[in-house]
């Protein structure tokens, strides 16, 4: 024998959550809407790094708390074995942009940064950058790692995201800007 009742419940239900999807699509389309003033952007995006002025095609990662940068060949003012202690010194490295242009930059140690990944602890030096992308200027503090392994040279995370970008994984940017092109 079947059950009066229980389809209607479970049709009902799949109304209400259609009908509140059709109900918040507009309302986050709306002027006043919070992300109504922040850019859209892809898994990449390209990035202008100040002070190296280079372009990076950056891999644009929510779940990355911090932005890294691609650095090697370390060179730090009266380096200590103990990177806490080099925090306030100057370092030196070299980096490389999306084009293969390689340049060397000075910064001064503004922290070091404990990052867990697959490989365990590690410790990284953090500078400060100024990055800008589609518009929008920031001053971050950025870790600086070994990414030569890897495709991009630049990842930006949450830090240099929040308030100002979406990100849209269906978006793909995969060509350099134009010269005279805004970003």
């Amino acid at each position: 024998m079947r059950k009066k009742g229980r389809g209607r419940t479970v049709k009902g239900l799949g109304l209400v959550a259609a009908l509140l999807l059709c109900l918040l699509q507009p309302f986050s389309l709306r002027a006043d809407s919070p992300c109504a003033d922040k850019k859209i952007i892809g898994q990449e995006c390209w990035v202008h790094v100040e002070g190296l002025e280079l372009d990076f095609l950056a891999r644009v990662d929510t779940g990355a708390t911090t932005t890294s940068l691609h650095a090697t060949d370390y060179l730090i003012h009266n380096e200590s074995d103990d990177p806490l202690e080099n925090v306030g010194k100057t370092i030196n490295f070299l980096t490389i942009a999306s084009n293969g242009e390689y340049k060397r930059m000075t910064a001064e140690i503004a922290k070091v940064q404990t990052v867990l990944n697959a490989q365990g602890r590690e410790k990284r030096y953090m500078v400060r950058l100024t990055l800008a992308a589609e518009g929008v200027r920031k001053s971050i503090l950025v870790n600086l790692r070994d990414r030569s392994k890897m495709k991009h040279k630049l990842l930006v995370g949450r830090d240099w995201l929040t308030d100002d970008f979406l990100v849209d994984v269906d978006l793909a940017r995969e060509d350099a800007p134009e010269e005279g092109e805004e970003e």
